[in-house]
């Protein structure tokens, strides 16, 4: 009999271990992008693009390109292009952030972004409906809520009000038109583009025309301009020969490098290490076609977030084993970074010297 008892007790714990691992969410939402969907990710501890890539089963030069190679920290949002139609689906049963919502309104129902301090009995009252009424659109089994979560609530209730003014998400700027009210809202952790849009009851594509923005990715603390105009900014007279001088002496440099005479160049593009008898494998050695012989080139690989430092040894010719690529390394150097092909994808940062550009003229 107890036998029996222990085959039992195996058989509910894989069950409970299936269904949770069937409920553990990916990422903290989707958007619409194009058509396709597009997955809003939060970075995690050891999270690389190849890992996030792998995660979702996607091809990372395309997440990689999709988020312009920007650093991987934890907290921080990317998004993932994957070739999936878009489809609207309703809010899970717990209502978490993981959820997918399509557009800024569905049938019958609006959508709402929860936000620090909100509870659902406050926004009952603010749509002008019931809790309970919340809790059966939303499918909730219980009161408690989650900040960026997306709640539907009834077509027909109250409009929300205009988000209040706070220090810490309002700056004190005087709008330059008096007659229409400046709103600048800074970017919390785990909001996105789609969920500010939404909260200001705009359309991604007016948020991102309003700020310039090229892309949707966003990173905290950022301030986005929602309604207004900024106060115009007075134009910087000329510097002086005296100021430039003050300036240098100063250790708060108030100029670009290049006001002193500095260079710096950043490169993007394809890296590959080669097994040469003229290059010792054991140092940190490259070849570059416009990098100062003899300088120092910082090497970084976006796909494991591991940069390093080698110098110039040389210029490389183009044959077939360096075609299409910017720079030629030891196969030291492509272990520092991390690199699991012989070609892969790398950014560069070098300075160049006066003779660099004598040469090139």
């Amino acid at each position: 009999m107890y036998r029996y008892y222990i085959i039992a007790a195996i058989a509910v714990s894989l069950n409970i271990a299936d269904a949770s691992a069937a409920g553990k969410r990916d990422s903290i939402g989707v958007e619409n992008y194009n058509g396709k969907k597009l997955i809003v990710h939060q970075v995690v501890s050891k999270d690389t693009y190849y890992s996030i890539a792998r995660r979702y089963k996607v091809n990372p030069k395309d997440v990689l390109n999709f988020n312009d190679s920007k650093f991987l920290q934890v907290g921080v949002l990317i998004k993932v292009p994957t070739d999936l139609p878009f489809e609207s689906t309703a809010p899970t049963a717990t209502g978490a952030p993981g959820s997918e919502v399509a557009g800024n309104q569905t049938s019958g129902t609006i959508e709402h972004v929860v936000q620090r301090k909100e509870n659902l009995n406050m926004l009952a009252e603010r749509y002008g409906t019931t809790v309970n009424e919340i809790k059966r659109i939303n499918n909730l089994r219980s009161i408690n809520l989650q900040i960026g979560q997306i709640l539907k609530m009834p077509a027909g209730s109250t409009a929300p009000e205009p988000p209040v003014s706070s220090p810490a998400s309002l700056p004190s700027v005087t709008p330059s038109n008096p007659s229409e009210e400046l709103i600048v809202h800074t970017v919390a952790s785990n909001e996105t583009i789609y969920s500010i849009a939404t909260r200001y009851k705009l359309s991604i594509d007016q948020l991102k025309a309003k700020n310039n923005l090229t892309s949707s990715s966003l990173r905290v603390g950022q301030r986005l301009l929602i309604k207004g105009e900024y106060p115009a900014v007075p134009v910087p007279e000329p510097a002086t020969a005296s100021d430039t001088l003050n300036s240098i002496t100063d250790p708060k440099l108030r100029y670009p490098a290049s006001r002193y005479g500095l260079n710096q160049i950043d490169e993007k593009g394809t890296g590959v290490w080669i097994a040469d008898a003229d290059l010792d494998p054991t140092k940190m050695l490259v070849l570059h076609r416009n990098a100062p012989i003899g300088g120092i080139i910082k090497i970084t690989n976006p796909m494991t977030n591991r940069s390093t430092f080698a110098k110039v040894v040389g210029k490389f010719t183009e044959n077939e084993s360096t075609k299409d690529v910017i720079i030629v390394m030891t196969k030291a150097v492509a272990d520092a970074l991390g690199a699991l092909d012989k070609r892969f994808y790398c950014n560069l940062t070098y300075g160049a010297s006066e003779v660099t550009h004598e040469e090139e003229q």
